[in-house]
């Protein structure tokens, strides 16, 4: 697999930033297309809609997230997260990073992200905040320990995941995320 800079710039920030914070190595991905996203992944990652709601529909629970690592300069908010099905028993249904524009967000929506526990995505719909997803590319990755610490389980072989920007109906950019699914 080919180094991210030489393929696609930028495509997996803000996770390629955040990890270059933690002393991590770049991730071993490859750029691909829609089409060659297996059948399952196709599915949840190929739609030009939030991912939280894409995931509520397939899993018929609500989603949470896990915070793994954030920081937040008080006017870009960055976190790495798990979203994990909102249960007992949770299960990991996706690995993501992101960075959120805080400005670009009324002061309640702010204070919910911050508080880290509900997804962008519920934010925004819940608080009918219109938005527009902007897929930016598609990938596949091989997990290194960081990926697997975080889904808290040894993952053989390749994961699926996308590059997505969400923008205000002028264009502006709420945040950008970069989120990768656990095997399906």
């Amino acid at each position: 697999m080919a180094e991210p800079e030489k393929i696609t710039p930028g495509l997996l920030y803000p996770l390629s930033m955040m990890r270059r914070t933690r002393g991590l190595p770049r991730l071993d991905y490859q750029v691909i297309e829609a089409q060659e996203l297996p059948g399952p992944y196709r599915q949840l990652l190929a739609h030009e809609g939030d991912m939280t709601s894409r995931l509520e529909s397939a899993y018929r629970l609500s989603i949470r997230v896990r915070k793994l690592h954030s920081s937040n300069d008080g006017k870009n908010y960055f976190r790495e997260v798990i979203l994990e099905t909102f249960e007992t028993q949770p299960r990991p249904v996706e690995y993501g990073a992101i960075e959120i524009q805080l400005a670009q967000l009324p002061e309640t929506a702010r204070q919910l992200i911050i508080a880290g526990e509900v997804p962008l995505g519920a934010v925004l719909n819940n608080g009918r905040i219109p938005y527009t997803c902007s897929l930016r590319g598609f990938f596949k990755v091989i997990p290194d320990d960081s990926i697997k610490g975080a889904f808290a389980r040894d993952l053989p072989g390749t994961l699926y995941g996308r590059s997505n920007r969400i923008e205000t109906g002028a264009g502006q950019t709420i945040a950008q995320i970069v989120e990768i699914l656990p095997p399906l």
